[in-house]
Order: structure tokens, then C-alpha cells, then sequence
């Protein structure tokens, strides 16, 4: 190993200590350091790292060509020639080839597939009910955090100060620990540390600040969701990522608030949980359906219950009051041009799919759903940025994940 100073820095270096600035992770050990890292690092003010002598070696045509066999049948509901499609499809070949040069195993048919529930039973058979019983059957048992609706009130307050705004989020300590956590994450890269949600309601701003304190209290909500279901972890992994993903392409969008794209993209598949608690059997029926016959889970819900999550997403959020924009974003992620808010909706409908390409290399079990004709070109954006936009991901997710969920 060696250091060598910010200038002469390359990308396919690897780092050979954990990188920390004011006691805070940048980047862990062993991480390949991209061109966007740089350009962090130099906006840090980092002079020298210390890297391995030796770059990353790049995947041989023998694993470039079992990772493309693999990652094919993931892009089979998709339109081919999409350019934002062909360049997730030549990220997710990549990333999955060099999962395969450091050991990973691809997963077998038994490990993507769930099993049969002898002890659960559904709320009702297809065409006995519909998604308002789904959604009332699970509010009627449970009450929504109390934190929510205090938050929701003074985010609806335009004359609310930071003062307030922060006496109130601070009511839950564990979701202001998370907040400050988030503040002072990668996703805002601050030079120092916000140590206060006053500070933090100045630097973000009052209503981001709130909005992502809605994010946090809906997460709190679900805790019960039988593991044989779902693996939590990996939804939530999934969920953050998509998050991420969708607040990084709306920084690149006029006009929208990536707060609320990151909030959106952190709870776009909250409609999954409630149908996985009350439809158990039907959601591995659905499951099932669309790993065997390669079609989007969205798809498999509604040839299997007559709806799908996105619908069910809608009335429960309508149910507990959430704000209009996001309520809209979420339950038109599939569908963006039914959306009174269609940028929004499309730029979550590009992250989800995104979030589905990467996360093949972590052995995700369902097909990408694509992104809906004319809706990319209402972004504004070149689809060889995609790169960039992994590569600011993956400098964030680690710590995100940390910061949120342990």
C-alpha cells in the first residue's frame, strides 16, 4: 500500500484504510474509488489517501459471459432498446461480474423462490374483496405513530420556526437520531457536523426536514411482517436504495424537491407490507407467479389478488392524511402519465427500476417492470449519467443503510 495525494488519485484504486473526516465514514476499506469520490473528496478538502499498489482487476470474457446469461432473463419484460434500459443492463452485467470475481455464488431456484404458509390464511379469496377491506382491515387493529400527525401538523404550518419545528420532531428521540444520522450521511455531504435539528432544519429546510421525518415515522409503523414472508431487510434495502437513487436524479431535474423524491422512493413499496399482512397466501401465489413466468411482481398482484400494491398504497396513505404530492408519486410509480405529478412519478419509476438492475448482483428475485414509453425523456436526461448516478450511490448507501436501520 501506499498514499498518494488528491491529483494524483485515479479511479480503480482501492482503498486500503478507511477513509474519515471529523469522525465520520467517507469510505470504507477495500472500496474501489470512482470519479465521483474524487471530485467528494476534493470538495472535502482531503489532500492524501492511502490505496493498494495494485488497481482492480476488470472481469475476464468467460464471467462477463455468465453474468449476461444471468442478468438476461431479469430485462425480459423490458423494452430492449430503451437507451436508459441498455445502460441499466450494462451496469447490472458489470456489477454482477465482479460479484462473481470476488466469490459470490449465483443463487439457486430454491433460494429465489418462497414457500407455501401452512398457519396463515388470507383476509379474503380473490373477488371477495377489495383494497379498501385490505387497508381497513389492517388500520382497524393498529394506530399510526403519534409522532406522524404531530409532524404532519406543524409541516402544514407555513409559520411554524425552526424551533418549533425541531421541538416537535424531537419528541421522538428515535427518529431524531435518525434524522441528524441522515443529515449528516453522505446524501448532503456537509463540511461539519450538524449536531442540532435546529441546525439541521436551517441547513435542509423546514418542510425537507418534515418531510423526511414522515418517511421515518411510516418505517416505525411496519414492524410485524412474518419473516417468512419478507425478508425486512432486504425490502428495506431496497426501499433506501430506490430513495437514494431518486433524490440523486431529482437534483438533476428543475422544479422538483429531491427531499420529498427521497421519501417517495423510501416508501414506493409500503403497499407490499400491508398486502403481505393481510394476503399472505395470495402474496406468495403472486410471488411465485412472477418468478416462473418472468413478469414484474406489480403484474403477478394483479392477475393474482386484482389489484396491486401501488393501489393499495394509494387509499392507505389517503387514510392516514399523507400529503397529496407524495400520495401521488408513490401510487403512480408504476404508471407515471396517469399522474397529475408525472415528473416526479417518472423520476421514481427510473430510480425503482435502477434500484431492481443493481440489486441482481445482491440476488434480487424479480424482473425489472420498465419505464413507460415518452416518460424518460421528460427528465432531461442523458442515459450515460446513469453511471455517475451509481457511482454517487454506492459512495452513500453503506452508511445510509447503518445510519437507518441499526
Amino acid at each position: 500500500m501506499h498514499t498518494v495525494g488528491i491529483d494524483d488519485l485515479e479511479p480503480g484504486m482501492i482503498l486500503a484504510r478507511d477513509l474519515f473526516q471529523s469522525g465520520r465514514l467517507l469510505l470504507p476499506s477495500g472500496s474501489v474509488v470512482t470519479s465521483s469520490n474524487i471530485t467528494f473528496f476534493q470538495r472535502q478538502g482531503i489532500e492524501k489517501i492511502t490505496v493498494y499498489s495494485s488497481p482492480i482487476s476488470e472481469p475476464d470474457e468467460e464471467i462477463l459471459k455468465k453474468s449476461f446469461g444471468y442478468v438476461r432473463d431479469y430485462f425480459m419484460f423490458v423494452n430492449h432498446d430503451h437507451p436508459a434500459m441498455i445502460k441499466m443492463f450494462d451496469i447490472a452485467v458489470y456489477r454482477t461480474a465482479i460479484k462473481l470475481m470476488e466469490g459470490w455464488s449465483l443463487p439457486t431456484y430454491e433460494e429465489q423462490t418462497v414457500s407455501e404458509l401452512d398457519d396463515m390464511r388470507d383476509l379474503f379469496f380473490r373477488d371477495e374483496g377489495k383494497v379498501e377491506d385490505v387497508v381497513d382491515a389492517e388500520i382497524k387493529i393498529a394506530s399510526f405513530p403519534d409522532i406522524f400527525f404531530k409532524v404532519k401538523k406543524v409541516v402544514d404550518d407555513p409559520t411554524a420556526s425552526a424551533q418549533e419545528i425541531a421541538a416537535v420532531v424531537g419528541l421522538d428521540v428515535g427518529i431524531s437520531t435518525q434524522l441528524l444520522k441522515l443529515v449528516n450521511s453522505p446524501l448532503y455531504g456537509f463540511p461539519s457536523e450538524v449536531n442540532s435539528l435546529v441546525r439541521a432544519v436551517a441547513l435542509v429546510g423546514s418542510r425537507e426536514l418534515c418531510t423526511l421525518a414522515l418517511g421515518l415515522s411510516t418505517i416505525s409503523y411496519f414492524k410485524d411482517i412474518p419473516p417468512e414472508l419478507i425478508d425486512m431487510r432486504t425490502f428495506w434495502m431496497h426501499s433506501l436504495t430506490c430513495g437514494v437513487f431518486a433524490k440523486i436524479i431529482a437534483e438533476k431535474v428543475k422544479g422538483v424537491v429531491p427531499e420529498v423524491m427521497f421519501t417517495a422512493g423510501l416508501l414506493h413499496d409500503v403497499g407490499k407490507l400491508i398486502i403481505f399482512k393481510k394476503m399472505p397466501c395470495s402474496s406468495i401465489q403472486a410471488m411465485l407467479s412472477a418468478r416462473e413466468n418472468f413478469i414484474p411482481l406489480v403484474e403477478a398482484e394483479d392477475m393474482t389478488l386484482g389489484f396491486n400494491h401501488t393501489e393499495v398504497a394509494k387509499y392507505m396513505l389517503g387514510k392516514w392524511n399523507f400529503p397529496i404530492e407524495l400520495t401521488e408519486i408513490i401510487a403512480n410509480h408504476h404508471s407515471p402519465h396517469t399522474s397529475e405529478y408525472k415528473i416526479q412519478a417518472t423520476i421514481l419509476q427510473v430510480a425503482d427500476n435502477l434500484a431492481n438492475a443493481i440489486g441482481i448482483s445482491d440476488g434480487g428475485m424479480y424482473v425489472l417492470p420498465g419505464i413507460e414509453d415518452g416518460a424518460w425523456e421528460l427528465l432531461g436526461i442523458d442515459a450515460e449519467s446513469l453511471s455517475e448516478i451509481v457511482e454517487d450511490y454506492d459512495l452513500q448507501i453503506e452508511e445510509l443503510f447503518q445510519a437507518f436501520f441499526n
